[in-house]
């Protein structure tokens, strides 16, 4: 009989660890999906701080086709907005439609600024240009990281034996997040 309760202990003692196991790699799982998604968040505040330089460097030499410009501050404002009114907490599919209309837009500016070529560009313009190129590429492949960690992080909800105990631990498949592709 003591020799029974002794062995149920163990498995129950085992089984406890086990589940504590599985919490914690799955809660640092969690953590790490969380800060590559902030490192995108970072990259594209930044490209919102940096878009009204680029379109007073810019506005000069568009002429004509200053509606782009017009469009990328809409959109920047409008992102800016949404973010103030819900206390930077955004949960949305819209937020992220923002921010690739807002990517579409840059790159159309891109490809006018290509067209033009035979004309000078301002050297503070190639250099704006230069770094938004830059803090997309970064907030690009913080996505593509963010997007591989959420896709390991689902299929481990779904291993053997760990989907025997994530219901009751409360993880639940998150959603991969797109920023950068525009077609």
């Amino acid at each position: 009989m003591m020799m029974a309760s002794l062995v149920i202990m163990a498995c129950l003692g085992i089984l406890i660890i086990w589940c504590m196991y599985i919490y914690n790699s799955f809660k640092e799982k969690q953590s790490m999906i969380d800060f590559w998604w902030d490192e995108v968040d970072v990259h594209l505040q930044l490209r919102r701080e940096l878009i009204p330089s680029l379109i007073d460097r810019a506005r000069p030499i568009m002429g004509t086709q200053s509606g782009i410009l017009d469009k990328i501050s809409g959109f920047r404002e409008e992102i800016v907005r949404e973010l103030i009114t819900t206390n930077f907490i955004i949960e949305g599919f819209e937020l992220e439609q923002l921010e690739n209309r807002l990517s579409l837009e840059i790159r159309y500016l891109k490809d006018a600024f290509r067209s033009q070529r035979e004309a000078q560009l301002d050297l503070d313009l190639l250099t704006v240009m230069s770094e938004l190129d830059s803090i997309e590429g970064r907030a690009i492949t913080a996505c593509e990281e963010y997007n591989r960690l959420t896709a390991d992080f689902n299929s481990s909800i779904k291993s053997f034996p760990a989907n025997l105990v994530v219901g009751l631990l409360h993880f639940n498949p998150l959603e991969k997040r797109i920023f950068g592709e525009w077609d």
